[in-house]
């Protein structure tokens, strides 16, 4: 009787059953057929103010995030391509691949669409919604004659 190695991710999906590199004898794992389907991880916090969502967006730039809002929906969408320096090279591994991915958040009725302000630094992108600025209720004295 011999020993199967069981590897999960044949029974996930069958369309993944990738027996790659015999090689170096190196099977994919979950992770890698995730890789390039991979949504940016979000915190959404509220202040006085503002709405603060933060993304975690590792490696991007400025140049490689677009941001929008239309119609109440913000809209993040980012891309980078991983380039080797040289052409020539000849991999043996390689598991840097391009990264895009694109997420939706339904705005609250408060938000201003109009002042959406973001920044990106050491790959988290920063997006300040800020509230309407609420009109407090103006009291009226009643005088009598």
């Amino acid at each position: 009787m011999s020993l199967v190695t069981f590897h999960p991710e044949q029974t996930l999906n069958p369309f993944f059953n990738f027996d790659s590199d015999r090689f170096f004898n190196i099977k994919r794992n979950r992770g890698q057929i995730d890789a390039e389907v991979n949504l940016p991880k979000v915190n959404v916090t509220e202040d006085e103010n503002f709405f603060h969502l933060e993304a975690e967006t590792p490696g991007m730039k400025d140049k490689d995030i677009s941001i929008e809002v239309h119609n109440g929906v913000l809209t993040i969408k980012g891309h980078k391509e991983n380039k080797s320096d040289t052409e020539n090279e000849s991999y043996h591994i390689r598991e840097f691949s391009s990264q895009s991915f694109e997420r939706s958040f339904k705005l609250s009725d408060r938000v201003d669409t109009e002042k959406v302000s973001a920044k990106i630094d050491n790959g988290v992108l920063k997006v300040d919604l800020p509230k309407h600025v609420q009109i407090k209720p103006k009291k009226i004295e009643v005088q009598s004659n």
